[in-house]
């Protein structure tokens, strides 16, 4: 093999970019779905649900359009993968934190019930296939 053809020799074969596109859309349609059923509770519960979902779909989308636009080398695409992650757990942090101070009738219950069921909403990938 010339090393010239090929600078990294050993290959890794990731999940592919339609298959994370999947999962984010998988996020975006259970998070709609859980505000509607907070909606059959009350508005405010929906409205709380509401920033739950916002909470997790929005950095989680926007991570992986990040992810999608790739890195020219392996270090390159950890750093990208490792401070993505970073910068979405504190951005899910920060809507969190608005939502607080915004929103004066905030259900937390309804909000965290929310967030971590579009959070794990990938579980439900697996049996999708």
């Amino acid at each position: 093999m010339n090393p010239a053809e090929n600078t990294y020799p050993i290959k890794v074969k990731c999940g592919s970019a339609a298959n994370m596109w999947k999962i984010v859309g998988l996020q975006w349609v259970v998070g709609v779905a859980v505000c509607l059923l907070m909606l059959l509770v009350s508005p405010i519960h929906a409205q709380s649900a509401a920033w739950g979902f916002v909470a997790v779909a929005l950095p989680s989308t926007l991570f992986a359009a990040r992810l999608a636009l790739g890195s020219k080398t392996p270090m390159g695409g950890t750093f990208v993968f490792l401070t993505g992650e970073f910068l979405k757990v504190g951005a899910t942090i920060a809507i969190m934190f608005v939502a607080s101070q915004v929103d004066p009738n905030i259900v937390w219950w309804s909000l965290i019930l929310t967030a971590i069921v579009t959070l794990k909403s990938y579980f439900l990938a697996f049996f999708l296939r």
